[in-house]
């Protein structure tokens, strides 16, 4: 049986699944950019703009209307965030050190976001388009959409 829940948890789960797209967006497909402006000007001042994010505005009332599982997700993606931010504001490393550190923690908030999406699609009673897709991406290098999705067909009682 479909649990419902309601609109104003429905609203705040998009926004959150929306944040966390964009973030996401902004730190893997710009990264060339901001460590360019890292590595040749030395200046972290571009960083904030790179992990602006409304997660960090979501209050506890709002939070309490996800479940378990989102809130988990939502801590490991932007934990590991976080985690991105103080190494790049803190790092001394030497900028092909810090381009390779990158790309490792590129990897694994990849790993984080596609589980909080899934698990955000789950509480939203959506089920990812690209299903197909990404169980045959296990087979080749490409990787498929994240972000489109479809509404998941209800189910009859006989088939519960």
């Amino acid at each position: 049986m479909k649990v419902q829940i309601s609109e104003e948890a429905q609203r705040i789960l998009v926004i959150l699944k929306l944040d966390a797209k964009r973030v996401f967006e902004r730190i893997k497909y710009r990264e060339s950019e901001y460590l360019n402006v890292f590595s040749m000007k030395r200046t972290r001042a571009h960083f904030p703009e790179i992990f602006k994010n409304r997660y960090d505005a979501v209050t506890a009332k709002e939070l309490m209307q996800c479940s378990e599982e989102v809130i988990v997700g939502l801590d490991q993606f932007y934990s590991k965030i976080d985690d991105i931010k103080w190494y790049l504001n803190v790092t001394e490393d030497m900028p092909s050190k810090v381009s390779d550190k990158m790309r490792h923690h590129i990897k694994e908030l990849e790993n984080f976001f596609h589980m909080l999406t899934l698990y955000i699609d789950a509480e939203l009673g959506l089920e990812p388009s690209d299903k197909k897709a990404f169980e045959a991406s296990a087979d080749s290098e490409s990787e498929p959409d994240p972000y489109s999705f479809t509404a998941t067909p209800e189910l009859n009682e006989s088939e519960e």
